[in-house]
């Protein structure tokens, strides 16, 4: 219940943000997505039948973790440079 109300108060602020003007790379506005957005996250996982708790938080916290290192690196190539190794040089003489 209480990740629910977090998460429609921090899309609400987020909405504010968008709509005053404030710029999308700014913190006011990346870390409302990041509490909207995982709680959202929790509160479907946690509807779900037949999991337990422990593997709830669990998905909640792996959600978080990317979420926070994608608005981090949020620039493709530091993004690139995190998921896969830079591709090989030309070989030296």
């Amino acid at each position: 219940m209480a990740a629910s109300w977090a998460g429609f108060g921090s899309s609400m602020l987020l909405t504010l943000c968008l709509l005053t003007g404030v710029p999308s790379r700014s913190r006011a506005v990346q870390w409302p997505f990041l509490v909207a957005y995982s709680s959202l996250v929790l509160t479907f996982i946690t509807s779900q039948s037949r999991t337990s708790l422990a593997m709830d938080v669990l998905i909640w916290a792996a959600v978080m973790a990317v979420l926070t290192v994608g608005i981090k690196y949020r620039r493709l190539d530091r993004l690139r440079f995190l998921l896969c190794p830079p591709a090989p040089g030309p070989p030296r003489p």
